[in-house]
């Protein structure tokens, strides 16, 4: 008996805990889901993986067509590529650029930050890259997008956001559980860190 109440207490403090981490992760994709976009002077493309062949991932592909299509539309002026060197070769911002110059972007329009390896640091360089205060739209994935606005505002841009949906829905559902999971416990201990 003394050991059946000492693993449903155990049980109790893993699966909770991770029911409502999952929960608040399951809010902020839904959040994320919304197009809030409005003009801008800069779209940001938020970093994510390079395959170890150099091509982009399928969520960096994704997130780089949206930001293209918001250019396109005339969104916003200049395109914002971040991220530097991940597992893989080349920098993700490298990788992202070469799209847009092959879907007609011209490299004038395109602005690169080949050094940032997290989502602070992507708004944060990409902050150094406009001028104070600037408007952005953010792009990433609707698991994302959230902290995305976060940080861009801590790193003084007014940055509304607009997710990518074919990429993120095209992932298996432990893949889209795992990220939710992630980034709600991501945005948890920014909180209790104050960062």
């Amino acid at each position: 008996m003394r050991r059946r109440r000492l693993l449903l207490s155990l049980c109790a403090c893993v699966v909770i805990p991770f029911v409502a981490l999952l929960s608040f992760g399951v809010w902020l994709e839904r959040w994320g889901r919304v197009d809030r976009a409005k003009k801008s002077e800069a779209i940001i493309v938020f970093g994510a993986k390079v395959r170890s062949d150099g091509s982009p991932s399928v969520l960096l592909r994704t997130r780089t067509r949206h930001a293209f299509e918001l250019w396109k539309r005339g969104m916003a002026p200049k395109i914002v590529c971040t991220g530097g060197v991940g597992t893989n070769p080349p920098a993700e911002s490298v990788v992202a650029s070469k799209l847009l110059v092959q879907w007609g972007v011209p490299e004038s329009d395109i602005l690169r930050d080949e050094k940032s390896t997290s989502t602070r640091e992507n708004a944060l360089f990409a902050a150094q890259l406009l001028p104070s205060g600037a408007r952005v739209i953010a792009v990433s994935d609707p698991f994302h997008v959230w902290r995305c606005r976060r940080d861009c505002a801590r790193a003084g841009l007014r940055a509304s956001t607009s997710p990518e949906l074919p990429g993120w829905d095209s992932l298996p559902l432990w893949s889209r559980v795992f990220y939710c999971a992630r980034e709600a416990a991501l945005v948890v201990r920014d909180t209790l860190l104050g960062s």
